[in-house]
């Protein structure tokens, strides 16, 4: 189930902005205009609420910017707000085969991710506190805010170390091909709660 706002407290709202083409080949948002009281009509451009829906967890939330189902995506007939709209009801998993996530993820303090491997190519900046970032060698790093992550199929978790402060990052995954670890064979996805 989805939620209007993230579970996850002291953080800053935001909004999104998705454009689009009207008949006439010229750029149009998509999304409501937050800035506007009066909501937009129900169906057409402008028919996007601009906040995104989220997924709540005890202590964390993914917030869905956007998501595809195949690259590259295909923009006629507007099949990939079609998509979209699919998933803001029902959150992908973290990773669509053959398509692409973009989402925040809100880590209340203290908040630990499992160690966790995904089939992906993940691109990330920091944007809210900041994250430390622990790989399975026991490598860890401190990312501070601005600071941009490639994750490349890699075991690794993720942790708020503050007691007192919320962190957010914003990431965006796309399907990778497995790792063939010298006889050791493919890395899969696995995650170890």
């Amino acid at each position: 189930m989805t939620h209007p706002m993230s579970g996850v407290q002291g953080l800053p709202t935001f909004t999104r902005h998705i454009t689009t083409h009207n008949a006439d080949g010229i750029a149009i948002f998509e999304t409501s205009d937050p800035a506007k009281s009066t909501p937009s009509n129900s169906s057409g451009a402008g028919s996007l609420a601009a906040e995104p829906t989220w997924s709540n967890f005890p202590t964390s939330a993914f917030g869905l910017g956007y998501a595809t189902d195949h690259m590259p995506p295909d923009f006629n007939g507007n099949g990939d707000l079609a998509t979209f709209n699919k998933y803001q009801e029902q959150h992908p998993g973290v990773v669509i085969k053959g398509g692409s996530v973009f989402r925040a993820v809100d880590m209340a303090p203290g908040a630990t991710s499992p160690m966790h491997r995904t089939v992906s190519i993940d691109y990330g900046v920091i944007l809210e506190g900041e994250i430390e970032l622990e790989l399975d060698s026991g490598e860890k790093r401190l990312l501070k805010r601005g600071d941009m992550f490639v994750q490349r199929g890699t075991m690794h978790k993720w942790k708020n170390p503050s007691e007192s402060q919320p962190a957010r990052l914003v990431v965006v995954q796309l399907e990778s091909k497995e790792l063939e670890v010298e006889g050791k064979g493919a890395l899969k996805e696995e995650f170890r709660f």
